[in-house]
Protein backbone atom coordinates (compact mmCIF):
# COMPACT_ATOMS: atom_id res chain seq x y z
CA UNK A 1 0.00 0.00 0.00
CA UNK A 2 1.30 3.10 -0.65
CA UNK A 3 2.16 6.13 1.93
CA UNK A 4 -0.41 7.82 3.44
CA UNK A 5 -0.68 11.26 4.37
CA UNK A 6 0.44 11.60 8.10
CA UNK A 7 -2.22 12.20 10.83
CA UNK A 8 -2.68 15.53 11.54
CA UNK A 9 -3.94 14.96 15.06
CA UNK A 10 -1.26 14.01 16.94
CA UNK A 11 -0.51 17.00 19.26
CA UNK A 12 -1.27 16.40 22.83
CA UNK A 13 -4.77 17.16 24.08
CA UNK A 14 -4.94 20.53 25.41
CA UNK A 15 -7.73 22.66 26.97
CA UNK A 16 -9.63 25.39 24.33
CA UNK A 17 -11.53 27.78 24.66
CA UNK A 18 -14.31 27.60 27.14
CA UNK A 19 -17.51 27.85 25.27
CA UNK A 20 -19.09 25.45 26.48
CA UNK A 21 -18.65 25.92 30.25
CA UNK A 22 -22.00 25.15 32.00
CA UNK A 23 -23.09 23.20 29.28
CA UNK A 24 -23.95 19.54 29.87
CA UNK A 25 -23.55 16.58 27.28
CA UNK A 26 -24.50 13.06 26.93
CA UNK A 27 -22.65 11.28 24.72
CA UNK A 28 -23.71 7.40 24.06
CA UNK A 29 -21.16 5.22 23.44
CA UNK A 30 -18.09 7.59 25.37
CA UNK A 31 -14.90 5.57 26.08
CA UNK A 32 -13.71 4.40 22.62
CA UNK A 33 -13.30 5.73 19.27
CA UNK A 34 -15.33 8.35 18.29
CA UNK A 35 -17.06 8.28 21.29
CA UNK A 36 -14.10 9.33 22.76
CA UNK A 37 -13.15 11.98 21.01
CA UNK A 38 -16.01 13.86 21.03
CA UNK A 39 -16.19 13.57 24.94
CA UNK A 40 -12.72 15.04 25.10
CA UNK A 41 -13.59 17.81 22.27
CA UNK A 42 -16.41 18.65 24.27
CA UNK A 43 -14.91 18.28 27.86
CA UNK A 44 -12.00 20.40 27.31
CA UNK A 45 -14.43 22.95 25.99
CA UNK A 46 -15.80 22.97 28.96
CA UNK A 47 -18.92 20.59 29.00
CA UNK A 48 -19.47 18.37 31.29
CA UNK A 49 -20.17 15.21 30.73
CA UNK A 50 -22.76 12.33 31.22
CA UNK A 51 -20.99 9.52 29.14
CA UNK A 52 -22.45 5.71 28.69
CA UNK A 53 -21.23 2.74 27.68
CA UNK A 54 -21.96 -1.00 27.91
CA UNK A 55 -19.59 -3.03 30.16
CA UNK A 56 -17.36 -3.09 33.37
CA UNK A 57 -14.26 -2.83 31.07
CA UNK A 58 -16.17 0.48 29.47
CA UNK A 59 -16.38 1.60 32.70
CA UNK A 60 -12.50 1.51 33.25
CA UNK A 61 -11.53 3.47 30.28
CA UNK A 62 -14.25 5.93 31.33
CA UNK A 63 -12.23 6.03 34.55
CA UNK A 64 -9.08 6.77 32.24
CA UNK A 65 -11.20 9.69 30.54
CA UNK A 66 -11.95 11.36 33.16
CA UNK A 67 -8.55 11.24 34.64
CA UNK A 68 -6.87 12.37 31.74
CA UNK A 69 -9.01 15.31 32.23
CA UNK A 70 -9.46 16.22 35.38
CA UNK A 71 -5.52 16.17 35.15
CA UNK A 72 -5.50 18.27 32.19
CA UNK A 73 -7.84 21.53 34.24
CA UNK A 74 -5.54 21.04 37.02
CA UNK A 75 -2.64 21.95 35.42
CA UNK A 76 -4.08 25.17 34.30
CA UNK A 77 -5.73 25.96 37.43
CA UNK A 78 -3.48 28.85 37.83
CA UNK A 79 -5.28 30.65 34.86
CA UNK A 80 -8.80 30.22 36.38
CA UNK A 81 -9.92 26.91 34.64
CA UNK A 82 -11.82 24.69 36.12
CA UNK A 83 -13.00 21.20 35.72
CA UNK A 84 -16.81 20.25 34.62
CA UNK A 85 -18.66 17.56 35.57
CA UNK A 86 -17.74 14.21 34.27
CA UNK A 87 -20.13 10.86 34.84
CA UNK A 88 -20.21 7.52 33.34
CA UNK A 89 -23.00 5.58 33.15
CA UNK A 90 -23.86 1.62 32.64
CA UNK A 91 -26.29 2.05 29.56
CA UNK A 92 -26.67 -0.67 26.95
CA UNK A 93 -28.77 0.46 24.39
CA UNK A 94 -29.55 -3.17 22.57
CA UNK A 95 -31.86 -4.19 25.47
CA UNK A 96 -35.55 -5.26 24.87
CA UNK A 97 -36.37 -2.88 27.59
CA UNK A 98 -34.97 0.59 27.54
CA UNK A 99 -37.15 1.78 30.22
CA UNK A 100 -34.81 0.94 32.61
CA UNK A 101 -31.58 1.72 30.61
CA UNK A 102 -33.12 5.33 29.88
CA UNK A 103 -34.02 5.08 33.69
CA UNK A 104 -30.57 4.84 34.63
CA UNK A 105 -29.79 7.83 32.19
CA UNK A 106 -32.43 10.29 34.07
CA UNK A 107 -31.57 9.20 37.65
CA UNK A 108 -27.76 10.19 36.80
CA UNK A 109 -28.76 13.78 35.23
CA UNK A 110 -31.14 14.42 38.05
CA UNK A 111 -28.28 13.43 40.70
CA UNK A 112 -25.64 15.17 39.34
CA UNK A 113 -26.96 17.72 36.53
CA UNK A 114 -29.85 19.33 37.97
CA UNK A 115 -32.11 16.71 35.38
CA UNK A 116 -31.13 18.85 32.46
CA UNK A 117 -29.23 18.76 29.30
CA UNK A 118 -28.01 20.69 26.46
CA UNK A 119 -26.26 18.28 24.29
CA UNK A 120 -27.07 14.80 23.43
CA UNK A 121 -24.87 13.03 21.06
CA UNK A 122 -26.69 10.23 19.72
CA UNK A 123 -22.63 7.71 18.86
CA UNK A 124 -23.03 4.46 19.99
CA UNK A 125 -24.24 1.85 17.40
CA UNK A 126 -25.35 -1.34 17.34
CA UNK A 127 -22.89 -3.03 14.24
CA UNK A 128 -24.66 -5.42 11.97
CA UNK A 129 -22.56 -7.32 9.17
CA UNK A 130 -23.94 -10.16 8.00
CA UNK A 131 -24.55 -10.78 4.07
CA UNK A 132 -28.10 -11.36 2.59
CA UNK A 133 -28.92 -15.21 1.66
CA UNK A 134 -26.47 -16.86 3.78
CA UNK A 135 -28.40 -17.46 6.65
CA UNK A 136 -26.66 -16.06 9.04
CA UNK A 137 -29.47 -12.95 8.86
CA UNK A 138 -31.73 -14.04 11.72
CA UNK A 139 -35.00 -12.04 13.04
CA UNK A 140 -33.04 -11.70 15.94
CA UNK A 141 -30.19 -9.86 14.36
CA UNK A 142 -32.76 -7.81 12.92
CA UNK A 143 -34.48 -6.65 16.38
CA UNK A 144 -31.14 -6.45 17.49
CA UNK A 145 -29.92 -3.43 15.06
CA UNK A 146 -33.08 -1.74 15.58
CA UNK A 147 -33.59 -1.97 19.05
CA UNK A 148 -29.85 0.10 19.48
CA UNK A 149 -30.20 2.26 16.44
CA UNK A 150 -33.80 3.35 16.05
CA UNK A 151 -35.87 2.09 19.36
CA UNK A 152 -33.21 3.27 22.19
CA UNK A 153 -32.93 7.37 20.27
CA UNK A 154 -36.62 7.25 19.96
CA UNK A 155 -37.29 6.43 23.75
CA UNK A 156 -34.99 8.44 25.34
CA UNK A 157 -35.82 11.61 23.23
CA UNK A 158 -39.54 10.94 23.93
CA UNK A 159 -38.62 10.24 27.81
CA UNK A 160 -36.47 13.63 28.27
CA UNK A 161 -39.52 15.45 26.31
CA UNK A 162 -41.90 13.79 29.12
CA UNK A 163 -39.78 14.67 31.88
CA UNK A 164 -38.44 18.79 30.68
CA UNK A 165 -35.17 17.62 30.73
CA UNK A 166 -33.91 19.35 27.42
CA UNK A 167 -33.17 23.19 28.05
CA UNK A 168 -33.54 25.94 25.35
CA UNK A 169 -30.89 26.23 22.31
CA UNK A 170 -29.95 22.29 22.85
CA UNK A 171 -28.07 20.49 20.53
CA UNK A 172 -28.62 16.70 19.00
CA UNK A 173 -26.76 15.31 17.00
CA UNK A 174 -26.99 11.37 15.38
CA UNK A 175 -23.47 9.82 14.24
CA UNK A 176 -24.33 7.87 10.84
CA UNK A 177 -22.62 6.16 8.28
CA UNK A 178 -21.66 7.27 4.54
CA UNK A 179 -23.01 3.58 3.87
CA UNK A 180 -26.53 5.00 3.92
CA UNK A 181 -25.81 6.22 0.81
CA UNK A 182 -22.27 4.74 -0.44
CA UNK A 183 -21.33 1.82 -2.19
CA UNK A 184 -19.77 -0.45 0.99
CA UNK A 185 -18.69 -3.91 1.35
CA UNK A 186 -21.56 -6.69 1.11
CA UNK A 187 -23.44 -7.19 4.78
CA UNK A 188 -23.68 -3.27 5.54
CA UNK A 189 -27.70 -3.03 4.48
CA UNK A 190 -29.54 -3.83 8.02
CA UNK A 191 -27.03 -1.67 9.52
CA UNK A 192 -27.41 1.08 7.10
CA UNK A 193 -30.90 0.78 7.23
CA UNK A 194 -31.04 1.45 10.89
CA UNK A 195 -28.89 4.66 9.81
CA UNK A 196 -31.22 6.44 7.17
CA UNK A 197 -33.86 5.99 9.50
CA UNK A 198 -31.98 7.20 12.21
CA UNK A 199 -31.16 10.50 10.22
CA UNK A 200 -34.58 10.83 9.06
CA UNK A 201 -35.86 11.08 12.67
CA UNK A 202 -33.55 13.80 12.96
CA UNK A 203 -34.69 15.48 10.17
CA UNK A 204 -38.60 14.99 11.73
CA UNK A 205 -37.53 16.28 15.04
CA UNK A 206 -36.14 19.47 13.47
CA UNK A 207 -39.93 19.98 12.41
CA UNK A 208 -41.35 18.97 15.59
CA UNK A 209 -39.31 19.46 18.20
CA UNK A 210 -36.67 22.63 17.03
CA UNK A 211 -39.64 25.51 18.63
CA UNK A 212 -41.22 23.13 21.65
CA UNK A 213 -42.29 25.19 24.80
CA UNK A 214 -39.27 25.17 26.96
CA UNK A 215 -36.68 23.94 24.22
CA UNK A 216 -37.16 26.41 21.71
CA UNK A 217 -33.83 27.12 19.53
CA UNK A 218 -33.07 23.35 19.30
CA UNK A 219 -31.28 21.99 16.35
CA UNK A 220 -31.14 18.15 15.56
CA UNK A 221 -28.52 17.60 12.84
CA UNK A 222 -27.26 13.61 11.46
CA UNK A 223 -23.13 13.63 10.78
CA UNK A 224 -22.48 11.06 8.26
CA UNK A 225 -18.80 9.77 8.98
CA UNK A 226 -16.89 7.52 6.31
CA UNK A 227 -13.92 5.29 6.51
CA UNK A 228 -12.69 6.05 10.35
CA UNK A 229 -9.61 4.87 12.12
CA UNK A 230 -11.91 3.13 14.96
CA UNK A 231 -11.46 0.17 16.89
CA UNK A 232 -13.61 -1.39 14.43
CA UNK A 233 -11.15 -0.51 11.96
CA UNK A 234 -8.03 -2.23 13.90
CA UNK A 235 -10.30 -5.44 13.80
CA UNK A 236 -10.49 -5.58 9.91
CA UNK A 237 -8.15 -8.49 8.91
CA UNK A 238 -5.27 -6.66 7.67
CA UNK A 239 -4.90 -7.63 4.24
CA UNK A 240 -8.29 -6.56 3.65
CA UNK A 241 -7.74 -3.26 5.74
CA UNK A 242 -4.65 -2.38 3.52
CA UNK A 243 -7.30 -2.44 0.87
CA UNK A 244 -10.41 -0.99 2.16
CA UNK A 245 -7.72 1.90 3.32
CA UNK A 246 -6.35 2.54 -0.33
CA UNK A 247 -9.40 2.55 -1.83
CA UNK A 248 -11.21 4.98 1.02
CA UNK A 249 -8.54 7.49 0.47
CA UNK A 250 -8.26 7.72 -3.40
CA UNK A 251 -11.58 9.26 -2.76
CA UNK A 252 -10.45 11.69 -0.43
CA UNK A 253 -10.76 14.96 -1.81
CA UNK A 254 -8.62 16.90 1.21
CA UNK A 255 -5.48 14.48 1.55
CA UNK A 256 -4.37 11.10 0.66
CA UNK A 257 -5.72 9.43 4.36
CA UNK A 258 -8.82 8.32 5.47
CA UNK A 259 -10.57 9.44 8.89
CA UNK A 260 -9.50 9.78 11.93
CA UNK A 261 -11.38 10.02 15.48
CA UNK A 262 -10.46 13.88 16.07
CA UNK A 263 -11.75 14.59 12.43
CA UNK A 264 -15.21 13.71 13.23
CA UNK A 265 -15.28 14.99 16.95
CA UNK A 266 -14.54 18.21 15.55
CA UNK A 267 -17.59 18.69 13.34
CA UNK A 268 -19.99 17.63 15.99
CA UNK A 269 -17.97 20.06 18.40
CA UNK A 270 -19.48 22.70 15.57
CA UNK A 271 -22.24 21.63 15.29
CA UNK A 272 -23.20 21.78 19.26
CA UNK A 273 -21.77 25.51 19.30
CA UNK A 274 -23.62 28.63 19.73
CA UNK A 275 -22.14 29.49 16.37
CA UNK A 276 -24.48 26.31 14.73
CA UNK A 277 -27.92 27.18 16.06
CA UNK A 278 -28.97 28.32 12.57
CA UNK A 279 -28.04 24.16 11.22
CA UNK A 280 -31.24 22.24 12.28
CA UNK A 281 -32.53 18.83 10.00
CA UNK A 282 -29.09 18.45 8.14
CA UNK A 283 -26.52 15.67 7.43
CA UNK A 284 -23.42 16.85 7.47
CA UNK A 285 -20.90 14.60 5.28
CA UNK A 286 -17.94 14.07 7.30
CA UNK A 287 -16.01 11.58 5.05
CA UNK A 288 -12.87 13.64 3.43
CA UNK A 289 -14.75 15.50 0.41
CA UNK A 290 -15.86 11.88 -1.03
CA UNK A 291 -19.83 11.82 -0.52
CA UNK A 292 -21.18 15.28 -1.45
CA UNK A 293 -24.54 16.00 0.70
CA UNK A 294 -26.66 18.56 -1.29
Amino acid sequence: MSALDPSPHTRPIALQEQDLKGKVALVTGATKGIGRAICIELATRGASILGTYSSDKSAQLFGTFTQTIRSLYSANALHGATAPTLLGVKSDISRPDTSREIGRILRALVIDFDGKVDIVVFNAAVMTLTKMGEGSLRADVVDLALAGNVKFPVMLVERFLRENVFRRGGRVVAISSEGVRAERPDGGAVYAATKAALECLMRKWADELGNCPGMEGTTFNSVSVGFTKTEAYNRIPPDMRDKLTKSDAAEVTVGNRIGEVEDIAGVVGLLVSEKAGWISGSVVDVSGGKAKIM
